[in-house]
């Protein structure tokens, strides 16, 4: 199973992407249906979860973090929970986005799917190989790849 971890995209999610894939009818639900069917790898850090859990509680509804969490739960090879051990700050405008940044880093992860301009810094930093992508892009690069 490693070998197959290895060879799917590893991103990170950032939560405006992930609160607007998670309702079955929206527009970046297939990104939560690729999750399903096992064609990325999802990259977290106890700081980008707790952020998950602050939103979809606010956000989402009473339902919305248990069903995440059981989603996690059900799908263990689907998901890598990392440590940072070096805080990049690499996003200027919010540096609150830098967990992102710094998971993303730790967890190898090819791609910071995101509608946040602030992740644009990323662009023209040299030092980290992690980059931006678009939610749309994303969804087109699975189904391409599917």
């Amino acid at each position: 199973m490693a070998d197959d971890l290895d060879q799917r995209p590893r991103v990170v999610l950032d939560t405006n992407v992930l609160l607007q894939a998670i309702p079955t009818k929206s527009r970046f639900r297939p990104i939560i249906e690729a999750f399903e069917q096992n064609r990325f790898v999802l990259i977290l850090s106890n700081e980008i979860l707790l952020e998950y859990e602050e939103l979809l509680k606010k956000q989402g509804g009473a339902r919305a973090w248990p069903a995440f969490q059981a989603l996690l739960a059900a799908l263990p090879n689907n998901s890598v929970l990392v440590s940072p051990s070096y805080r990049w700050q690499a996003i200027r405008r919010d540096p609150d986005d830098n967990k992102f940044v710094d998971a993303a880093v730790a967890g190898d992860a090819e791609w910071i799917v995101t509608e946040d301009s602030d992740f644009d810094d990323l662009a023209a930093d040299t030092r980290l190989l992690v980059r931006p992508l678009d939610p749309w892009d994303f969804v087109d690069l699975l189904r391409r790849h599917g």
